[in-house]
């Protein structure tokens, strides 16, 4: 059955790239609306189970924006953090070979992938003003359905699902006695980071035009996308949002901030109701913070023994693959240490991204990754003040999500979770097109252009 799907996948890739053989765009924009349903593959058939889709697509993708000539009608976008960015990849590429060999190359593909593929397919073909609008729709439609999935899973319950084909303790969790949502994803946390970015970014560009019908549907329907945020239960994901929420507010739409009130009370509802039942002694409190506490003291104290890291790959995900790739079935009988921090049958999962970045990279790493966030937000949060239209709006709500993702990483590993890294990449990009069309716009981009008030 295996020679079969790889067999098939022939024919399928011959009409992918017969598809966006003119337009590479589209091959993202297609990435950009599947990799939400990533998840449903867990309970897909067996002969569904395809590793690797999603990189194949983008990279597929590539090979046509690089190889397949064509006329340049949109200017090149901006990329500040490009040098960051490239002192960031090669420390860790050089880190991750001379940790695991040639198996750091699992390593290098989690960390710098969509770091590095997504801008380098926008900076070859420009998302035009109509991608970005496509790009904007897509997200806002299929929100609104993944929020209803997850609050539907809290109906059908954890033995409703476990019958559908979803792992207890995998997929499905619990926080006290209160199931996590997880949607249409493989857990609750790519699905709480997912719902918190569309609300940022769509809430930013629907209140810029209300009028709009597509963004007047989506302002009316933000509850129920702020209500499958919080029946995920990831507390990093809600502090995103408020933080985000209040950034859009300060910046911009002081006299548009009911539908954000309203959202804010949804939130403190949500937490109200959580503190009255047993899930809430999960929610709110603080031991949870607590035990991460420790396991991060005990890595600081070893920065000073590992100034450069202990290299790219030995911990988080890319260390548990890593491990069975080294050890087989026997991986999960073996304990594992990372500096003086050792977990009994799995790698240390640090859930802070600063600080697994710190036990990789050291210092550097944390610092080099901490300037491309602040340049990235800089980018956005300027644009959104110097642009005009739809731009500026999608400019201010990117400028949201990163600072939302930036406090959200630091009781998670967000930019390890897929398909978080994905769509994080790939607006900083998609706002770099923006940057440079408005300051010098090309006859294509003009004819391509979106209304800005559409009724």
């Amino acid at each position: 059955m295996g020679s079969l799907l790889y067999l098939a996948a022939i024919p399928v890739g011959w009409v992918f790239l017969r598809w966006i053989r003119s337009r590479p765009q589209r091959g993202v924009l297609l990435v950009a609306a599947l990799v939400p349903f990533n998840g449903l593959l867990e309970i897909a058939p067996g002969w569904m189970q395809v590793d690797g889709w999603k990189e194949a697509l983008l990279g597929l993708t590539l090979l046509v924006a690089v190889f397949v000539p064509h006329r340049q009608a949109d200017p090149r976008p901006v990329v500040p953090w490009w040098s960051f960015g490239a002192a960031l990849c090669v420390f860790g590429v050089v880190s991750a070979f001379l940790t695991a060999g040639t198996l750091g190359l699992f390593a290098i593909k989690i960390t710098f992938f969509y770091f590095i593929v997504v801008p380098l397919i926008l900076y070859l073909r420009p998302f035009t003003a109509r991608d970005r609008d496509l790009l904007v729709t897509i997200m806002m439609v299929e929100s609104v359905g993944i929020a209803l999935f997850g609050l539907a899973q809290q109906v059908i319950g954890g033995a409703g699902l476990a019958q559908m084909g979803y792992k207890y303790n995998e997929t499905i969790r619990y926080a006290g006695g209160l199931l996590r949502s997880f949607s249409t994803f493989n857990q609750p946390f790519p699905y709480a980071f997912y719902l918190v970015m569309v609300l940022l970014v769509g809430g930013s560009v629907a209140l810029a035009n209300p009028r709009r019908p597509r963004n007047r549907l989506f302002l009316l329907t933000t509850p129920i996308l702020v209500l499958g945020a919080g029946a995920s239960v990831v507390r990093a994901a809600l502090a995103g949002l408020l933080v985000g929420a209040l950034l859009l507010a300060v910046v911009r739409y002081r006299r548009q901030l009911m539908p954000v009130i309203v959202g804010s009370v949804a939130v403190v509802a949500i937490g109200g109701i959580a503190v009255s039942s047993q899930a809430g002694s999960s929610l709110f409190s603080s031991s949870s913070l607590a035990d991460r506490g420790t396991g991060w003291n005990t890595v600081m104290r070893t920065v000073g023994s590992h100034p450069f890291g202990d290299g790219l790959g030995s911990t988080g995900a890319a260390a548990a693959r890593l491990l069975v790739e080294e050890l087989g079935p026997m991986a999960g009988d073996m304990p594992y240490a990372t500096g003086e921090v050792q977990i009994y049958g799995r790698p240390y999962q640090p859930d802070n991204y600063y600080v697994k970045l710190l036990i990789e990279l050291g210092p550097i790493g944390v610092w080099l990754f901490s300037a491309i966030l602040v340049v990235i937000y800089l980018m956005a949060l300027r644009s959104a003040r110097t642009m005009r239209g739809p731009d500026s709006a999608l400019a201010l709500g990117v400028a949201a999500a990163v600072l939302a993702s930036a406090v959200a990483a630091i009781a998670s590993s967000y930019f390890e979770i897929f398909p978080s890294d994905f769509y994080f990449w790939l607006l900083a990009a998609v706002v770099g097109c923006a940057v440079t069309q408005q300051q010098s716009p090309s006859p294509a981009a003009e004819r391509s252009s979106v209304p800005e008030q559409v009724t």
